[in-house]
């Protein structure tokens, strides 16, 4: 065989190793592409799969918290005008000038557990309930902690109480007129300790009650990031 045809020979194989490589090459490219690209694909597809399951779920819960909302309406207009006589027995109307036993449920409600702290409020109130009963002497003490309670709003409010301790003087019948009063008030409060000296004519009362504060609650919204 002539020298020239070996080297023709071996150029040739030369070249259709060099395409072979190439080919491999290019094979091997496209390959790692599809893999790639197949597990991105796979990832995003997964990805708005957990997507849509939020959104699903966030969904029926909405359509679950609409129901409920109508429902409570419902329930709110029986509660508020259902009947002629309020909660606690007096004339139910939304007349604003009505003082209690009258008035409408919500606002009897929304007075019995106030959502802001006031403590000079409360006192005032206390005592015009030992005026009403003609309560003599009058002292009513308690802690002021405006400085301590806050009446922010929160998404679960605790309830605080508050104590006082109420004195005065009065006749039999007006000390059992107070005792009442203080248990049919529209503000709930419960006698914890109670003295009574002297006679029926004139006698010495000496209370301990608590009362109570909630602030007001708040719709607490959160957002959830999917990963």
């Amino acid at each position: 065989m002539k020298t020239q045809d070996m080297i023709n020979k071996r150029l040739k194989a030369t070249k259709s190793e060099s395409r072979l490589v190439i080919i491999v090459a290019v094979a091997s490219i496209i390959t790692v592409f599809g893999l790639v690209s197949t597990k991105t694909l796979l990832s995003q597809a997964t990805y708005h799969k957990r997507v849509l399951d939020a959104r699903n779920q966030a969904l029926k819960q909405l359509e679950a918290n609409i129901e409920a909302a109508n429902k409570l309406v419902e329930q709110y207009q029986i509660f508020q005008t259902g009947n002629t006589t309020n909660i606690i027995g007096g004339k139910n109307s939304t007349d604003p000038n009505l003082q209690p036993p009258d008035g409408d449920n919500a606002r009897l409600v929304l007075n019995a557990l106030p959502s802001k702290y006031d403590f000079p409020a409360l006192i005032s109130s206390v005592a015009k309930i030992l005026n009403n009963n003609a309560i003599k002497n009058q002292a009513v003490g308690g802690t002021d902690e405006s400085g301590t309670i806050s009446s922010d709003t929160a998404a679960k409010p605790e309830v605080a109480t508050i104590t006082l301790e109420v004195q005065g003087t009065a006749n039999y019948k007006a000390v059992q007129a107070l005792v009442k009063d203080f248990e049919r008030s529209i503000r709930p409060f419960d006698i914890t300790k109670l003295d009574i000296k002297g006679s029926e004519s004139s006698m010495a009362i000496a209370l301990t009650v608590n009362t109570y504060f909630q602030p007001a609650l708040t719709l607490d919204l959160t957002t959830k990031e999917v990963k």
